[in-house]
């Protein structure tokens, strides 16, 4: 069989694949370990399928398609090299957060770029206290020796987002085997019946919705609250800050009610106790 009729033949799966499917997500397999493919593969199967595949004949299949959106979107977002494609009539978004269940750790290699804070715990390291030391001194470190082993003495900081990975310092990290790098199948592009998902709703996390929410209800309940807008959840603040000021206000003013006047009887007794206290020293 001729290259030309296989290459049909995979162009006429895809566009089967990518048609009979209400999801099609495009994946970055770079750095995923095999084992991780091929465990996403077994957990989803009746679920999905993934199907490596080359962005040509993707395009190819793309052209074949009645669909202008998953026309657009596959010439979008599939314009180079080779990815996974993802095809399921599940939601795209539960899809990755099951997809980042099967996730392995890296280390970090020189060059790379960091994308999170990466700390060193304190403790012992398990290395033989010898000329090792100077390397993780030299990344900023501190260490002692005791019983023989090179310990950390504090959590360190060595790594912030958007740092460059230095060979000293990927050197240091594999001998204390940290391995900060999260190697899972990571969509970064997704259409769900004509919708298209970005990696950057994909990739956000169910905690991070919930912080995102906290944090909205917070801002909102410090504005109205400073702007005077009553609502259900305001109200009792505004209330008390108003009654505060108000007999503030009133003991200021000398004003007499049920609210002042312990307090300006009390004001008027330490002013009193004061007086006397001026007279007999005279």
């Amino acid at each position: 069989m001729s290259q030309q009729v296989l290459k049909a033949r995979v162009v006429d799966e895809i566009l089967r694949l990518i048609e009979s499917s209400r999801t099609v997500m495009l994946v970055n397999t770079f750095r995923v370990k095999t084992v991780t493919i091929n465990e996403a593969r077994r957990r989803l199967r009746g679920r999905a399928i993934l199907k490596h595949v080359k962005t040509t004949l993707l395009q190819k299949a793309a052209e074949k398609t009645g669909s202008q959106a998953l026309r657009e979107f596959l010439k979008k977002h599939a314009s180079k090299g080779s990815v996974m494609l993802i095809v399921s009539n599940e939601d795209p978004y539960e899809l990755q957060q099951e997809l980042k269940k099967y996730s392995i750790r890296l280390p970090l290699n020189a060059g790379d770029i960091v994308d999170r804070e990466i700390v060193v715990p304190a403790g012992n390291t398990g290395l033989p206290a010898g000329p090792v030391i100077s390397s993780l001194n030299e990344v900023g470190l501190p260490t002692r020796i005791e019983t023989g082993s090179i310990w950390i003495t504090r959590d360190t900081v060595v790594a912030k987002p958007g740092d460059v990975v230095t060979p000293q310092l990927a050197s240091v990290l594999s001998k204390l085997n940290i391995r900060p790098v999260e190697a899972f199948l990571k969509s970064y592009a997704a259409i769900h019946n004509g919708i298209v998902y970005g990696e950057e709703v994909l990739s956000i996390t169910f905690e991070d919705i919930v912080k995102d929410l906290t944090r909205s209800v917070e801002n909102a309940f410090k504005l109205s609250v400073a702007a005077f807008f009553p609502t259900p959840e305001s109200l009792g603040i505004m209330l008390r800050e108003a009654f505060s000021k108000a007999v503030t206000l009133g003991t200021r003013a000398h004003y007499y009610d049920e609210n002042t006047v312990k307090i300006l009887l009390q004001k008027a007794k330490a002013e009193a106790r004061q007086l006397e206290a001026l007279v007999e020293k005279t």
